[in-house]
């Protein structure tokens, strides 16, 4: 099992060290595609930047199965891990998202096998 975090994501690691019972050998570190508030037009380069650093850990790691929760860290390892290796991908949506989707959850719900939301407002529309 490997996990994934994103280089300016300063809390997820720790939180989930600090779990009882949680137990990481593997971390894998990726630029984030898209940080809160950047502008639209950079981030071309940094989802590009993003997107190459996840195909060279795919196809070093050769995943046979993804299970992302969230933000964009997670849309380039998706779908380059669905469109070069026929990985199978498992997104589950946050659960703030009552009335519509994530722009990840938006972006990656063609490429997911099975879309994970938490309100039945969003399964109905969602139905994956």
């Amino acid at each position: 099992i490997f996990y994934v975090v994103a280089e300016s994501d300063t809390t997820s690691k720790p939180k989930a060290e600090a779990t009882p019972g949680f137990e990481a050998e593997h971390w894998l570190i990726i630029p984030r595609a898209r940080e809160v508030g950047q502008s639209w037009f950079s981030t071309i380069f940094t989802t590009l930047k993003a997107l190459l650093v996840a195909l060279m850990l795919l196809f070093q790691k050769k995943p046979q199965l993804i299970i992302a929760n969230g933000p964009g860290t997670c849309l380039p390892l998706c779908i380059g891990a669905r469109i070069f290796l026929q990985c199978r991908i498992i997104f589950c949506e946050s659960w703030c998202r009552v009335d519509h989707l994530s722009l990840t959850g938006k972006l990656i719900y063609p490429f997911a096998h099975r879309f994970l939301v938490h309100w039945p407002k969003l399964s109905k529309t969602y139905p994956k």
